[in-house]
């Protein structure tokens, strides 16, 4: 491989299936957990939970100490496709942001023929984007053929009542035991996307450590 890749594409240990909730995700969840499913596409709006289960599922398998890798693609100088080289020998990779990198030439290219090695290997993609690979903007028809091959999933957005249930879920795996009222506080007075809640969580956490006091709807008010 012509370059090593950042340790930031290590799947952070805090994405796991566990803390992840399902809501009308089931059938998704299971074919991610089933190995022999070897291409499965996610598509969704953000907030969706696309990266986290990508996240998840490249952690899942370096727990089994099987070799795994989560890249978020980006399209600079810094993340030329060569970066792709190699990476067929990998037991599971998951690229997410594909759409990022649609539309280049040098990158449909390099996931097509990257696409094509992993397979030949019996290596598992996982991939994420905005948009079905159907309603991806892919100029190169045989990468467009090749990533409708798997299964394809539209990851759900929770309504909010799941919300509320996913927010205490990460609270409890942080050992934060969340009570509906303050969830439901969290859900009307911030952000409703998914993504930036957990992150507002996880900075309310740190703050109720750094000052000793309980995670409560007073204490919350201060940081909002």
């Amino acid at each position: 491989m012509k370059n090593q890749l950042p340790l930031s594409f290590q799947a952070p240990e805090n994405a796991t299936l566990d803390n992840y909730f399902a809501g009308e995700n089931q059938q998704l969840i299971a074919s991610l957990e089933n190995e022999n499913e070897q291409l499965v596409f996610i598509w969704g709006e953000k907030g969706s939970g696309k990266t986290h289960l990508l996240q998840a599922i490249a952690s899942q398998y370096q727990a089994k100490e099987l070799s795994a890798l989560y890249i978020p693609l980006q399209m600079d100088d810094d993340f030329p496709p060569e970066l792709l080289e190699g990476l067929e020998m990998m037991a599971l990779v998951c690229l997410d942001d594909v759409h990022k990198v649609i539309g280049n030439p040098e990158w449909e290219e390099a996931l097509f023929h990257f696409f094509n090695r992993i397979r030949d290997n019996n290596g598992r993609l996982i991939l994420a984007a905005k948009n079905s690979a159907v309603n991806l903007d892919i100029h190169l028809p045989d990468l467009k053929s090749r990533l409708t091959w798997g299964l394809t999933y539209q990851a759900k957005i929770l309504d909010d009542k799941d919300k509320i249930e996913a927010l205490k879920l990460h609270a409890h795996h942080r050992g934060v035991e969340m009570t509906d009222d303050i969830a439901n506080y969290l859900l009307k007075r911030a952000t409703r996307d998914m993504t930036d809640l957990i992150k507002l969580l996880e900075k309310l956490d740190y703050e109720s450590l750094a000052e000793q006091r309980k995670l409560t709807i007073p204490f919350i008010k201060k940081y909002l």
